[in-house]
């Protein structure tokens, strides 16, 4: 059976074979009378890691915050978002928005704020759905959290997400794909994320317990918005 983690040794030819046995001879008769030295031999697989999808999101409650206003803000998405990943996302756009000014994101003004929103769209290009929480960042922190009246600037800014169609693969491009692997516990997770439409998170937190044969079901834990 073909073993695609061991290295195929091509035959050795005729004046190679005999050079390799002189050398041979030569050192067995040099070390004949010293003892061979054990030396440590690398396994032939590496060690089982644990796939995890992404990062791990820190708690931005134990971050370093430049400003007491951008901890005030971690408290605060401590209060309303139980994921890690939305509290990071939101502490994200505050930071950037931080490191554009160079300064405390208190003491933002509207015309200023617009000055970064113009510069991350036209500029950076971010895509719409950034741009809409960079928005939203700034709507939470400067009314929610400064109690600043609601700024003309939040209804003026409007983003749509681009009409483009995603690239669609044909039955024969999926096929070939799944062909083209070779080891099964590599094939059956993609054809499962193909068939289920699971995201890579959904499929790595399968156990066992989670396929319902009788139904023909699957039981999806922490799945978006930490829902089952």
């Amino acid at each position: 059976m073909f073993n695609p983690h061991l290295k195929r040794r091509r035959p050795l030819s005729a004046a190679q074979h005999s050079a390799s046995s002189v050398s041979a001879s030569v050192d067995g008769q040099s070390n004949a009378n010293t003892k061979p030295e054990a030396q440590d031999v690398p396994p032939r697989f590496p060690k089982y890691v644990p796939i995890r999808s992404g990062k791990e999101y820190t708690d931005p409650l134990t971050y370093t915050h430049p400003w007491p206003s951008m901890a005030q803000f971690a408290r605060l998405l401590a209060l309303r978002y139980d994921s890690l990943r939305t509290r990071h996302s939101y502490y994200r756009q505050l930071r950037l928005l931080c490191d554009y000014i160079k300064g405390d994101p208190a003491l933002v003004t509207e015309e200023r704020l617009q000055d970064y929103l113009l510069y991350v769209k036209t500029e950076r290009q971010w895509m719409p759905k950034t741009v809409r929480q960079a928005l939203a960042t700034a709507q939470l922190f400067f009314i929610t959290q400064l109690g600043y009246a609601r700024w003309r600037l939040f209804d003026q800014v409007k983003t749509k997400d681009h009409d483009t169609l995603p690239p669609v693969l044909t039955r024969e491009q999926v096929k070939a794909l799944l062909d083209g692997i070779r080891l099964r516990r590599y094939r059956t997770p993609i054809k499962l994320i193909y068939c289920c439409g699971l995201r890579l998170s959904e499929c790595l937190t399968l156990t066992k317990q989670d396929i319902i044969s009788s139904e023909n079901k699957l039981r999806i834990r922490g799945g978006k918005g930490n829902k089952d």
